[in-house]
């Protein structure tokens, strides 16, 4: 069974890369996110049943307003919870955070500040997002979306990244 779960994962993740062209990149990037929580070996801090909240940062109009779709989700057995976060401390209880790339530059420290402090995955599609601290950076590709991302900021959260997920990484670090 477990083998069905990982084929699936690749498969949806080979599908939704391809949807960019299709269809609207956030709902694209909204079903990167899901797979990314599904493929996450939560800390110790997220209690089982607990919410699974993803939280997106102010700036990506698109993401937020179709953010609500993950609503009915359970991951892990837990339901995914979508939270609108103003600013880095009002993020301190999720355990993803979405980091839009038109976010203000002077703010992107201290997202990574409080991620490394609370046990947060951290996505963005800024430019080199997983050399500045980021976790998995998006990265638009040929009208397709792929992810690089960084085990050593992942670790430094407290953060284990599935196996799995990263074969299917552009690049690891």
């Amino acid at each position: 069974m477990r083998i069905w779960a990982h084929l699936a994962l690749v498969i949806l993740m080979l599908i939704c890369s391809g949807l960019g062209r299709a269809q609207d990149s956030a709902a694209v990037r909204l079903g990167f996110l899901l797979n990314f929580a599904r493929y996450v070996d939560w800390p110790e801090s997220l209690k089982p049943g607990a919410p699974l909240r993803l939280c997106l940062a102010p700036g990506d109009g698109d993401m937020a307003s179709k953010a609500d779709e993950l609503a009915n989700q359970v991951v892990q057995g837990h339901a995914i919870q979508i939270r609108k976060v103003a600013h880095p401390s009002d993020a301190e209880d999720c355990q993803i955070v979405y980091l839009p790339v038109n976010l203000p530059a002077a703010t992107l420290p201290s997202w990574l500040v409080v991620a490394d402090r609370s046990n947060i995955l951290t996505v963005s599609e800024i430019p080199d997002f997983i050399e500045a601290g980021g976790m998995i950076g998006l990265v638009a590709e040929g009208g397709r979306y792929r992810f690089d991302a960084n085990l050593v900021n992942a670790r430094r959260a407290g953060v284990r990244l599935s196996a799995y997920l990263l074969k299917l990484a552009r690049t690891v670090k």
